[in-house]
């Protein structure tokens, strides 16, 4: 098959690509770009489908952009058994190196009429962050001109709830394990709450959050990744209150810090309230983890050596905005006025 219209101008007028060949497109057709054009573009893409794939491996599990016979090549080649040694080694490669999804001889062939294998159309679909229920009717739709690529894409998803399947079994690859949590108070006190962390996953596969904090025992379970992001939805087990954790993984397979912000509500006027956190992976396998009791840290505390907490505290100290409050229902001329205030 040949690639339509539709699928060739939708990577023609991707954003990046447009910029990536700024100057370097003259007569802007691309059916005479040069193979050097090509690869410029190719490597937008390729960069891009890494990060995709990152994120939803079951694009290389089902064979969906690279071959069967390809996949098994590359585990060879790095003496590998296993996918997630694959997806590991994608997630190494930096910002330099791209994994060759697709070529820029490829790409050369099929604006010059040359048909198109079905997993290279995937992989351009994939770039594109076309929806995986959509992706036959753009390979097959009637050639026409359409503003595709600002069409309100979506992500690509397989399951309902917008976490891909093997989402959670990346969880529990790389980041199992026990951390300390820091984050700031909400009394107006100035201090920094440290208290255990723990991501573990049950005998039936579930991925759960064990913590306390404040003297309050929280439970709760990893609910995927998404858009390099970790989400994490606990319950207070000993007053109402839900506790929403968003935590920016980025592509990193071996986190020692990982920053992000909670939702709750304040235990000093009940109001809705979000705050940093900071997570840091323990390196030592602590058997009584769970059991070491939460600590405050003073901002006024002196520390004689560049600790963890040193380091924590002062991050926190030099940054603003750590706590992010809400004000009650008013009427809107209450809101004019909060902004004179």
């Amino acid at each position: 098959m040949q690639l339509t219209e539709k699928l060739k101008i939708a990577v023609e007028e991707h954003p990046d690509i447009v910029a990536t060949l700024k100057n370097k497109n003259k007569d802007n057709r691309w059916e005479g770009f040069t193979r050097t054009q090509f690869n410029l573009v190719a490597k937008v893409i390729n960069r891009q489908i890494t990060k995709e794939v990152l994120v939803n491996p079951d694009l290389v599990e089902m064979n969906l952009i690279i071959g069967k016979h390809s996949l098994e090549k590359q585990l060879r080649s790095m003496r590998a058994s296993h996918i997630y040694d694959f997806i590991k080694h994608l997630s190494s490669l930096g910002e330099y190196r791209v994994f060759n999804w697709i070529s820029g001889k490829t790409l050369q062939s099929y604006w010059n009429g040359g048909d198109a294998k079905y997993v290279k159309v995937n992989a351009l679909a994939v770039f594109l962050q076309i929806p995986f229920a959509e992706w036959d009717e753009w390979q097959k739709a009637p050639e026409q001109r359409m503003d595709a690529y600002n069409n309100n894409l979506s992500r690509l998803t397989f399951s309902g709830n917008g976490f891909s399947r093997s989402s959670l079994a990346i969880v529990k690859s790389y980041y199992l394990g026990n951390y300390f949590l820091y984050y700031p108070k909400t009394d107006g006190s100035r201090n920094i709450v440290k208290t255990p962390f723990i991501l573990k996953e049950l005998d039936n596969g579930q991925i759960v959050v064990r913590s306390v904090s404040e003297g309050h025992r929280y439970s709760g379970k990893v609910i995927g990744i998404r858009d390099g992001c970790l989400y994490i939805n606990c319950q207070n087990l000993d007053f109402e209150e839900m506790e929403q954790y968003v935590f920016n993984i980025g592509l990193e397979t071996k986190p020692e810090v990982l920053f992000g912000v909670s939702t709750t509500v304040s235990v000093r006027n009940r109001r809705p309230v979000a705050l940093k956190n900071i997570l840091v992976k323990q390196r030592v396998d602590d058997k009584s983890f769970d059991n070491i009791p939460e600590t405050e840290i003073s901002f006024d505390k002196e520390f004689a050596a560049d600790t963890e907490e040193a380091i924590i505290v002062n991050y926190f100290k030099q940054t603003s905005n750590n706590i992010i409050t809400t004000n009650s229902c008013r009427k809107l001329n209450d809101v004019k006025n909060l902004v004179s205030i």
